[in-house]
């Protein structure tokens, strides 16, 4: 009996003390999951953490050459919730993308563009300060596009460029045909 209530109790324990050992976790490493092409991430930091770092990765792969649009925005509530976001970056494939920041008011948010990406593992990471007496938080969004393969283009390139043939012959047939069977305009038929 003493160690199914034992059991309860750290049971019980580690239920209540999850939520605020997760809220102080500051480093942290999360993949994204894609709907449509898009994905949503963000973290939020609770009491305690005030003047703490904090550097979160989100993880994704991709299969083919990819465009990838990204940004991440932090709104400071006064002194009470608030986060510095010190850099915004995209690795992978032996490459880094940096976003640029811009300041309006009592928000911070940065922008992220990259084109023509290969394939393969890349991390977006966010870096910077927890500056609130009771934490602060920060949310973003990251949209990727797969760019179309040299091959494809090329054979676009080519139906395209037949599309346009037969449309040239068939006008100069047409107006060919057309201009021999008109009677001349310089001779008159008698009846």
């Amino acid at each position: 009996m003493q160690k199914i209530l034992a059991s309860i109790l750290l049971t019980l324990f580690l239920a209540l003390i999850g939520p605020i050992a997760h809220a102080a976790n500051i480093n942290g490493t999360s993949a994204l999951v894609f709907n449509n092409d898009t994905s949503s991430f963000g973290a939020s930091f609770g009491s305690g953490t005030k003047n703490k770092t904090f550097l979160e990765n989100y993880t994704f792969s991709y299969s083919s050459p990819f465009d990838v649009s990204s940004a991440v925005i932090s709104i400071a509530l006064s002194n009470v919730s608030s986060v510095n976001i010190s850099s915004f970056t995209l690795s992978g494939n032996g490459s880094t993308y940096t976003g640029s920041k811009t300041v309006v008011g009592n928000t911070v948010y940065y922008t992220l563009n990259a084109s023509s990406l290969s394939s393969g593992s890349y991390v977006l990471s966010v870096a910077g300060t927890v500056t609130g007496t009771r934490g602060g938080s920060f949310g973003g969004n990251i949209n990727v596009s797969p760019v179309p393969e040299v091959s494809s283009a090329a054979m676009m390139l080519g139906g395209l460029m037949l599309v346009g043939f037969v449309a040239l012959r068939r006008r100069t047939s047409v107006n060919t045909g057309t201009a021999a069977n008109r009677p001349s305009l310089g001779h008159a038929q008698m009846a």
